[in-house]
């Protein structure tokens, strides 16, 4: 997350979300999924270069690998496996999928960095017995 919030990656993140079998507090979790909400706009911008006559260029060989860039950056030194996905919008990742996502948790937002206190109230919460 660390990573994340110095903006020092090859992409621009917006949001962050868990889901999977992590977040729903399975005993054995295989992995840890995130999805990775990013900016394409300001990716974009990340590549963008003024050519000899004052023209905007892109870098767009590096834009295009941008986001296998970020998974190598992210899981480099990870304790456990980590499954990356990428996408502009929570709504197109949902799109993309073969089942309903059933369980998402937004853990972290350009406005709102609090990700510790969201992954604590929401294992904590699960924890609690009426």
């Amino acid at each position: 997350m660390e990573k994340i919030e110095n903006d020092d990656l090859p992409m621009h993140i917006k949001e962050v979300y868990l889901f999977g079998s992590f977040l729903k507090g399975k005993v054995e979790p295989h992995d840890i999924d995130i999805l990775l909400i990013y900016d394409s706009d300001r990716t974009a911008k990340k590549y963008e270069y003024i050519d000899k006559k004052g023209r905007p260029r892109w870098r767009m060989t590096a834009l295009r690998r941008s986001p296998s860039k970020l998974r190598a950056h992210l899981k480099k030194n990870a304790e456990r496996t980590v499954d990356l996905s990428i996408c502009p919008s929570l709504e197109e990742f949902k799109k993309d999928l073969a089942k309903e996502l059933d369980c998402c948790l937004k853990i972290w937002s350009e406005t709102d960095r609090d990700w510790k206190a969201k992954l604590n109230d929401h294992f904590l919460r699960d924890r609690k017995v009426d």
